[in-house]
């Protein structure tokens, strides 16, 4: 944010300031007739919930996660391994959920992730 202008007397001044929607909280100053005005903005917090989950070797449904956060901030989520697919709620705007399926396991016990608003939710998969 950037203003500039002048005046005589008393007076009023207004400000805008673009929307935060993706990022964390931040902070600015105006100086208005030498005085130094701070402003916060609140940013986006997420909360994933549950953090991790336990399939079995056969696969399938892995369930579904909530994602919190304000109204307005928007997310995304992937799966950082093959053998996990995303079925919806590969992104979003508010609070949300995304769903999951996990391949059969034909090997030893294996662990991959999603990255779900930035948070790490991990799924364990038992050996077959």
């Amino acid at each position: 944010m950037v203003l500039s202008g002048s005046g005589t007397g008393n007076g009023t001044f207004s400000y805008s300031i673009a929307p935060n929607n993706t990022g964390p909280t931040r902070n600015g100053t105006l100086i208005v007739a030498g005085q130094t005005v701070s402003v916060t903005q609140a940013g986006c917090v997420y909360a994933i919930s549950p953090a991790s989950q336990t399939v079995d070797s056969a696969g399938g449904n892995g369930g579904h996660v909530t994602v919190t956060t304000t109204s307005g901030c928007t997310w995304t989520a992937v799966s950082d391994v093959q053998w996990i697919t995303l079925t919806s709620g590969s992104s979003g705007k508010g609070n949300g959920t995304v769903d999951f399926t996990v391949a059969a396991n034909t090997g030893g016990a294996r662990m991959g992730t999603l990255t779900i608003a930035g948070q790490t939710f991990t799924v364990s998969q038992q050996k077959k």
